[in-house]
């Protein structure tokens, strides 16, 4: 029997209706895939009603999970292009949430924005582009005929790569990209539709949840749990014992999540938790840390964890979600290398704990099936395995480029290959991390631009516009954000610190390890006014810029 090539033909042939989706926010009751098929068949002829067509882009920024699922499911059937994107969580005047919402909706050329019901009030008067509707009124949509069905070469789906960006880049995905790279990532994690069950806290609007735990539940009709992100970070225990009532088989969440875990059950597991049954424990989307895994796998063990179920992963939005993956029960395989050689001189040599100044650093596994994967130096040539380089990525499972932006299109897809702009190294055949060409910060899970974090603090009063500079900064289990900047005056208020920190947690909803305050003048940049941030991270370090007195 012939693959489905789309998303819209796996959609048209889910028949289980003894497996399916449950939405718990929702109510306890499963969809089922057979149930799923019917609803998105209906839900793909309302579109017309709304009087968006096929390939019109939508925004959806619902936090509704199973009103989410249905809205994107239903319009990639029907060749309508959905954007993810977060939603907004903070509506006052000049939410820099909302004005995010805005961006994303304007770079997408949205025809409408589907929101939740609480939030359509707050955002009609908010300078949205297109239209502000709900699942509801798509619900309610008079139907129009049956759409034709979307082509394999059509667009299925809109990733944006940062929600905060001031110039958001919209990743394009085609259907037979997307068909084919949930399938390979099926087939990497070896399911069985009949054993598995998944489970889920993470975001639909972040490409691991939404590719990784709906996407694949769906074309492999593998049933699979989903309880709200809110409702992870209130009780992150309550996420394991529903893995634990389940039986749950295959989860994913960031490094910080596995730190969080730990931390949470510092008086004890509860000896009531059972979690023997979870074979794939995922952890990808920011830097991977040997020492959450190996902490979170020992803490975990008396309720029957396995430390063979952890299961790193390295992917990207361009790449259409994963590039490489361990090998199911296998468990993290770690590789310590001389920390002086790797940073002055790009080799990763392999060097035993106690020996030199070493680096533990996580293998995130092989090329998924259809992938593959090289490290290349500056002139696109590819180097011996151990040296260190850019990692450049072909396959048939790659998104086709940015949403109408041919010329970065072209700088980032280039003869054949993906250049994603990370930097590792391969050892035995397997895949290294080391770090980024580009100056994006990952925190918890998300990307950030510099430049927006930056904007940001600039707004606060007494802050020198065109003098701040954010860095990433290691912070336990992930990673938090450091800003540098000059005052406007000498000596700068004393609460300049806690404002600007405020005005980041509450605009961007990062978390700001520090605020360092330096004299005028004493801010790195280029000739051209630019900021240099590794440069920056340097001399903090080194100890030749210091904090104004």
């Amino acid at each position: 029997m012939t693959e489905p090539c789309t998303m819209s033909d796996v959609l048209a042939g889910l028949d289980s209706p003894g497996r399916g989706l449950t939405f718990l926010d929702s109510g306890p009751e499963p969809l089922s895939f057979a149930e799923l098929a019917r609803t998105t068949e209906d839900l793909a002829r309302r579109w017309a009603g709304l009087g968006v067509r096929p390939g019109d882009r939508v925004v959806l920024a619902a936090t509704d999970i199973r009103e989410f699922a249905l809205t994107l499911l239903s319009a990639m059937r029907a060749g309508v292009v959905p954007a993810p994107a977060f939603p907004p969580l903070a509506f006052g005047k000049g939410s820099e949430q909302v004005r995010a919402l805005a961006r994303i909706c304007r770079a997408a050329g949205a025809e409408v924005c589907l929101v939740g019901d609480h939030s359509v009030a707050a955002l009609q008067d908010a300078g949205l582009s297109c239209r502000v509707g709900t699942f509801q009124e798509l619900a309610a949509a008079v139907p129009g005929p049956p759409p034709p069905a979307p082509g394999p070469d059509d667009p299925a789906l809109l990733q944006f790569t940062s929600g905060s960006t001031a110039d958001p880049k919209g990743v394009l995905v085609t259907q037979r990209a997307l068909a084919a790279h949930t399938r390979a990532l099926a087939t990497a994690l070896e399911i069985d539709c009949e054993r598995d069950r998944g489970v889920s806290w993470l975001p639909l609007y972040h490409d691991m949840g939404l590719i990784g735990k709906l996407l694949v539940a769906v074309v492999t009709q593998t049933s699979t749990w989903y309880m709200s992100p809110l409702h992870f970070l209130r009780d992150p225990v309550g996420f394991l014992r529903l893995l634990s009532e389940v039986r749950g088989t295959i989860s994913y969440a960031p490094n910080f999540a596995y730190g969080l875990l730990t931390r949470r059950v510092r008086d004890g597991v509860p000896g009531d938790l059972d979690l023997s049954a979870w074979r794939i424990a995922g952890c990808g989307a920011e830097p991977v840390r040997a020492q959450t895994l190996r902490r979170f796998a020992e803490v975990f063990e008396p309720a029957g964890f396995r430390a063979e179920a952890l299961f790193p992963c390295y992917g990207l939005a361009e790449a259409t979600l994963a590039v490489c993956a361990a090998t199911p029960g296998k468990g993290m395989t770690t590789l310590t290398v001389d920390a002086d050689r790797l940073a002055g001189q790009a080799v990763a040599q392999p060097t035993p704990p106690g020996t030199a100044r070493t680096l533990e650093l996580v293998s995130n596994g092989r090329p998924l099936p259809g992938t593959s994967v090289d490290v290349v130096d500056v002139e696109g040539r590819r180097v011996p395995e151990g040296m260190v380089g850019e990692i450049v990525v072909s396959g048939r499972h790659l998104a086709s480029g940015y949403h109408e932006d041919p010329e970065l299109t072209a700088r980032t897809w280039r003869d054949g290959r993906l250049h994603t702009g990370d930097t590792g190294f391969l050892h035995d055949g397997e895949l290294y991390v080391t770090g980024r060409i580009q100056d994006l910060i990952i925190v918890n899970g998300r990307n950030h631009q510099p430049h927006d974090i930056e904007r940001v603090a600039e707004q606060v009063d007494g802050v020198r516009p065109g003098n701040v500079i954010a860095l990433a900064v290691d912070q336990g289990d992930s990673s938090a954000v450091r800003i540098v900047l000059e005052p406007r005056s000498f000596p700068a208020a004393p609460d300049l610190p806690r404002r600007v920190t405020l005005a980041v947690q509450r605009g961007l909803g990062v978390p700001v390890a520090d605020v360092i305050v330096i004299p005028k003048g004493a801010l790195p940049k280029t000739s051209s006014g630019k900021p240099r941030r590794r440069h920056t991270a340097h001399l903090l370090e080194s100890g030749e810029l210091a904090p104004s007195v």
